[in-house]
């Protein structure tokens, strides 16, 4: 085969022609590579401003959770000492935190392909870092949720203590558990804490520690309600005898415009019952009516008419039963005993036995205080045979009298001078253990004495002296 030989000029022409091609490739790769360049170092400037920017956010969180996370924990972890403490343990793993960071720096470098390994671990830190500043930032109001749920749990069981002092009637306990609480920083609350202990009091007729936490609400700002404290607070009052204390209770319920129920009227008309303030009784009874609150039977008509009962106002003691009846409310045996009973400081036997006609035509049973009031009164204003005969009634309905019952009877055989029955009456007393008393034996010797039966007459008024030395 023969060789071809190209001509120099032909050579010539296609090195230069190779050469123009690598040129415009030069010329292509260096445009490539400007445009890597500049896409690389806008990337990278790309890449600072958003490391830049998130920088500034999480030093911005970071400084929002540092603030609350030192109040919380100076609430929780014992003050500014324990706060202080906080803050160096966590500068502390900071600096260990850096220092892994350093670490795994150089560890990427070495293991992960150099500075793009490097890089793209330095990138997975920064990811992890976004989300532990979340969850730092997060952390506080977490912890304030928690501080918050184990305060109400406290609270909870501090209050539960209460309400089984308040039942079980432990007013020292539960005023205890109250210091307990204002101790720990936990401020009892007023529907719970607070009404539980004053019921307590109430219940156990200690009137000073009820209205002792009546102040303290209102020196704590707390508004007491109606319902629960006042009410209890003037139940307390009732059952100590404290009828000035209920009526300034029911006085400040009235500045204070709070409406007053019919709880706290019942309430207050049981005070001055006890307190033998019939007029101020009546008057609350008078205030019900202006508020437009129905008085029930068993607390506001019945108080009000045993203080009649106590002031020796018959005449309004049935003008009370009068108006009961015209509401088509109810009376139950106390109702109609406190009438009867008031009609026996009268004198109105004629009265007395009707209304316990009455009660048993109303299929109501009269009971100990019914018979004893109503024998009382026929001995007072009445023929002594009636309150004899009501005296066997009594014993006859198998209703057990009791020493005033017998004293009653006693009267009542003075009154017709059979002196021998009041004896009788007197050892049955004996028999039964009930003592009678210094006005039963004076009965009973003067009768001897009128019915010269000398030798009882020294030994019952030696009775008498001695329950006089007594007494």
């Amino acid at each position: 085969m023969r060789e071809v030989k190209l001509e120099p000029d032909v050579i010539n022409l296609q090195c230069w022609d190779q050469r123009v091609r690598e040129g415009r490739a030069v010329a292509a790769g260096a445009c490539a590579a400007e445009r890597d360049a500049g896409g690389e170092a806008g990337a990278r400037r790309h890449l600072q401003l958003q490391r830049w920017d998130q920088r500034v956010r999480e030093g911005r969180a970071v400084a929002r959770a540092v603030a609350s996370g030192f109040v919380t924990v100076q609430g929780d972890a014992g003050g500014q000492s324990g706060a202080q403490h906080h803050l160096l343990q966590c500068w502390d793993q900071r600096v260990w935190e850096r220092r892994a960071v350093a670490a795994g720096s150089l560890a990427a470098q070495r293991y992960a392909g150099g500075e793009v390994g490097c890089r793209r671990y330095q990138l997975l830190r920064w990811d992890q870092r976004v989300c532990e500043s979340q969850a730092v930032a997060a952390g506080p109001a977490a912890a304030q949720r928690d501080v918050r749920s184990g305060v109400e749990a406290r609270r909870h069981f501090y209050n539960a203590g209460l309400s089984a002092c308040e039942r079980g009637e432990q007013w020292q306990r539960a005023l205890s558990l109250l210091s307990e609480m204002w101790k720990s920083n936990l401020e009892p609350s007023v529907i719970f804490s607070y009404n539980a202990g004053v019921s307590a009091c109430e219940k156990c007729e200690q009137w000073q520690g009820a209205l002792s936490l009546l102040r303290d609400m209102g020196e704590a700002k707390l508004d007491p309600d109606v319902i629960f404290s006042y009410n209890a607070g003037i139940s307390a009052c009732e059952k100590g005898e404290q009828w000035q204390l209920a009526m300034l209770l029911l006085s400040e319920m009235w500045e204070t415009k709070l409406e007053a129920n019919v709880i706290s009227y019942s309430a207050g008309i049981s005070a001055c019952e006890k307190g033998e303030q019939w007029q101020r009784a009546l008057s609350l009874l008078r205030g019900m009516v202006e508020a437009k609150l129905e008085p029930n039977v068993i607390f506001s008509y019945n108080a009000g008419i045993s203080a009649c009962e106590k002031g020796e106002q018959w005449q309004l003691a049935m003008s009370l039963l009068s108006e009961m009846w015209k509401a088509k409310l109810e009376a139950n045996v106390i109702s109609y005993s406190a009438g009867i009973s008031a009609c026996e400081t009268g004198a109105r036997w004629l009265q007395a036995l009707s209304l316990l006609r009455e009660m048993r035509e109303n299929t109501l049973e009269p009971n100990v205080v019914s018979y004893s009031a109503g024998i009382s009164a026929c001995v007072k204003g009445g023929p002594w045979q009636q309150a004899l005969s009501l005296f066997s009634d009594m014993q006859g309905a198998s209703v057990q009298p009791d020493a005033i019952s017998y004293k009653c009877g006693v009267f009542a055989y003075e009154k017709g001078e059979q002196w021998q029955c009041a004896l009788s009456v007197v050892g049955e007393m004996y028999l039964r253990k009930l003592d009678p008393d210094f006005e039963t034996y004076g009965a009973v010797a003067s009768m001897c004495e009128q019915g010269r039966e000398w030798s009882l007459a020294p030994s019952l008024f030696g009775k008498v002296c001695e329950l006089l030395m007594v007494g």
